[in-house]
C-alpha cells in the first residue's frame, strides 16, 4: 500500500508546507544577492558578460574597442565607482561608508560643514584613492618597503591635489596608516569582513597580481583577477552542504506525492543534481583557460534548471498535498506572496539596493570630456564660473554657494539660506519648504511624470542613470543660465539661446540642445511653466513670461566688507 502527501495527518501538512514556501522565499532572496553581488549593469539578474569575468576575469575581445590595461583584483576594487560596498567596489570605504575613527571618518569630517568643504573632503577622498592605485602599482620591494615604514612617496606629478592632510608625511603618504582606515577597520580579525583578511602587507599582495597581457584565446581577453581559489572553495563548502541538505528535504517531500513514478523519479533528486553540475562549472571556468568562458555560461544554465526544478517541487507538492478546498488555500497564498513581493521589491527593495555608476558608452574615458568630469558638472563649473564673475564684477566677496537672488536659491540643492548656511533637510526631503518658497528642483526630477514613469520602468539601469545626469544637466544649464548679467539672461531668454561653454548634446536632454545652444526658454517652459503658467497648479506664480521670472531675480543686498 502506497502512502502520499494527502495521507499525512493535517499538523504534519502544515509544517511541510510552511518549510517549503519558506525555502520558496529564502531561494528568491538568493537570487536578489546576485543581483546585488553580481549584476554589473543593474540589470535584474547577472548577464552572461558578468558570469565569465567573475569566474574568469575575462571580457569578449573588440579590436574597435580594446579593453582598458589589466588591474589587479585590489585596484578594481578601490577605484571601482558604486554608491555602495559590493562584490566589485570598495569606493563607498573611502566616503559614505568609511568605519574609521575620530577625525579620519568620512561623517565627522563632513559633520555641520558648508557645502565648499564637503566637496573638499570628498576630492580629498578620491586623492586618496588615486594614491592608493599608485601604491598598488609600484614594483614589490619598494611597495613593501613603503607599507612596512608607512611612508609612499608617488611619483612626481602623480600626486593629486587634493589629499587627506592627516595622511600625509611631508611629500609621503602614510600609506599603510590610509589602508588601516579604510580597508582593515573590515577586513581584520573581528571585523565584519574577517573572512578577507587585509590587515598584512601579505595578505594584501594576494591581490595585488596584475594579469599578464595575453593574446586573446577563444575571442576572450584576461582583463582581471578572476575570484580567487580560497573564495571559491569557502562558496562550495557552503553550498554543498547546505544545499545539498535543503533541497534533499524538498526532493523527498515531492517522491512521496502521487505524481506518476517517472516524474517523482526525475524531479525529486533533479534540483540536488543541478546544484552539483553548477558548482562543478564553477570550477571548471575557474581552471580551465581555454574553455573557461563557455563553462561560466553554463553556470547559468545550471542555475536555472536549479531554480525551475525547485519551483516545481515547491509548487506540485503543495497542490497534492491537500483537496480542493486546500488546493485553494495554497493558490491564495501563492497570490498574497506574489503581490507581497512585488510591493516589497519595488517599494523598499529596488530603491534600496546599490546601483554602479554606469557611464554611457558614447563617453571616451568615462566622462565625455577628458578631464575626470561628467559633462553635468562641466555645466555645474561653469555655473560657478559665472558666479564668481559676477562676484568680481559688483566687486564683493560673494562665496559660491552663497545664492544671488530667490530663482538662484530655489535651483540650489541641498538646500541653503540667504547667507549660504546649509538648512536642514526634513526625513522626507520632498516636504522641504523653506520660507514659503519651497523649491524647483524636485520639478526637473521626481515631481516630473516622465521621469518618475521612465525609472519605475523595466528599462536598463544604464539607461536610468543617462537620464538622471541629464536632468542634473537641465537644472545645472538653468542655474547657470539664472546666474548669468540680467543683460546676456534677458537675451538668451528671447532668442531661446543660452551659450554655455563645453555644452554638447549629450550634456542636457536632447530636445533643450540646439546648434551647440541651450534651449533655454523650451527647457523652462517644460520644467517649469507646465506649473507655473495660466492653467497650472501654482498659476499665482507666473513664469511663462521673463517679466514673471523677473520678480524672483532681484538679487540680494551685497555683503558688507569684513
Amino acid at each position: 500500500m502506497s502512502y502520499t502527501l494527502r495521507d499525512l495527518p493535517l499538523p504534519v501538512k502544515v509544517v511541510a508546507t510552511v518549510f517549503l514556501m519558506a525555502v520558496g522565499v529564502g531561494y528568491t532572496s538568493a537570487m536578489l544577492q546576485l543581483h546585488v553581488q553580481d549584476s554589473k549593469k543593474g540589470s535584474p539578474m547577472p548577464t552572461p558578460e558578468d558570469v565569465i569575468l567573475k569566474f574568469t576575469g575575462k571580457k569578449r575581445f573588440d579590436p574597435n574597442n580594446p579593453p582598458a590595461r589589466p588591474v589587479s583584483r585590489l585596484e578594481a576594487l578601490v577605484t571601482a565607482e558604486t554608491v555602495d560596498i559590493n562584490g566589485g567596489s570598495m569606493s563607498a570605504a573611502f566616503t559614505t561608508q568609511d568605519r574609521a575613527k575620530g577625525p579620519l571618518k568620512y561623517a565627522n569630517a563632513v559633520r555641520g560643514q558648508l557645502p565648499e568643504v564637503v566637496e573638499q573632503v570628498k576630492a580629498e577622498r578620491k586623492g586618496e584613492q588615486t594614491v592608493f592605485a599608485l601604491w598598488i602599482n609600484t614594483p614589490d620591494e619598494p611597495r613593501k618597503a613603503s607599507y612596512a615604514a608607512d611612508k609612499f612617496t608617488p611619483p612626481p606629478g602623480t600626486m593629486p591635489k587634493a589629499f587627506t592632510p592627516l595622511l600625509t608625511d611631508g611629500n609621503a603618504v602614510k600609506i599603510k596608516t590610509l589602508i588601516e582606515a579604510r580597508c582593515v577597520t573590515c577586513h581584520s580579525n573581528g571585523g565584519e569582513k574577517a573572512d578577507v583578511l587585509l590587515d598584512s602587507y601579505e595578505c594584501l599582495s594576494r591581490f595585488m597580481g596584475v594579469p599578464a597581457v595575453v593574446a586573446p584565446a577563444n575571442g576572450y581577453i584576461r582583463v582581471e583577477e578572476p575570484m580567487s581559489i580560497t573564495k571559491l572553495t569557502q562558496s562550495t563548502h557552503a553550498h554543498l552542504l547546505s544545499f545539498a541538505t535543503l533541497f534533499s528535504l524538498t526532493g523527498l517531500i515531492f517522491a512521496f506525492s502521487s505524481w506518476p513514478v517517472w516524474m517523482r523519479v526525475i524531479g525529486g533528486p533533479s534540483v540536488v543534481i543541478a546544484v552539483f553540475a553548477d558548482v562543478g562549472l564553477w570550477w571548471l571556468a575557474r581552471l580551465c583557460d581555454q574553455w573557461g568562458p563557455y563553462f561560466a555560461m553554463g553556470v547559468m544554465g545550471t542555475g536555472a534548471v536549479a531554480g525551475l526544478c525547485l519551483g516545481a517541487q515547491i509548487t506540485l507538492s503543495l497542490f497534492n498535498m491537500y483537496g480542493t478546498k486546500g488546493k485553494a488555500v495554497i493558490a491564495l497564498l501563492f497570490l498574497f506572496g506574489a503581490l507581497a513581493g512585488t510591493g516589497f521589491v519595488v517599494k523598499l527593495l529596488i530603491p534600496a539596493l546599490p546601483k554602479p555608476q554606469v557611464v554611457p558608452a558614447d563617453k571616451p574615458n568615462g566622462n565625455g570630456n577628458g578631464n575626470g568630469k561628467s559633462a553635468a558638472d562641466g555645466v555645474a563649473d561653469a555655473g560657478r564660473a559665472i558666479t564668481e564673475a559676477i562676484a568680481k564684477t559688483q566687486g564683493t566677496a560673494v562665496a559660491l554657494y552663497k545664492p544671488l537672488h530667490p530663482l538662484d536659491k530655489l535651483l540650489i540643492w541641498p538646500p541653503v539660506d540667504e547667507e549660504g548656511q546649509p538648512i536642514p533637510l526634513p526625513a522626507d526631503p520632498k516636504q522641504f519648504q523653506f520660507n514659503g518658497e519651497g523649491t524647483m528642483v524636485h520639478a526637473f526630477f521626481d515631481k516630473d511624470k516622465d521621469y518618475k514613469k521612465f525609472l519605475e520602468s523595466n528599462k536598463p539601469q544604464g539607461e536610468k542613470d543617462k537620464m538622471k545626469a541629464q536632468r542634473q544637466g537641465d537644472l545645472d544649464a538653468m542655474l547657470a543660465w539664472a546666474r548669468s548679467p540680467e543683460a546676456a539672461r534677458k537675451a538668451a531668454y528671447e532668442t531661446d539661446k543660452f551659450e554655455l561653454p563645453g555644452l554638447s548634446d549629450k550634456t542636457l536632454t536632447p530636445e533643450f540642445v540646439k546648434d551647440s545652444k541651450v534651449r533655454i526658454k523650451t527647457l523652462i517652459d517644460n520644467r517649469c511653466v507646465t506649473c507655473h503658467g495660466p492653467d497650472g497648479k501654482q498659476f499665482e506664480y507666473p513664469l511663462d513670461t521673463y517679466k514673471g521670472f523677473s520678480e524672483y531675480l532681484k538679487p540680494y543686498d551685497a555683503p558688507s566688507p569684513k
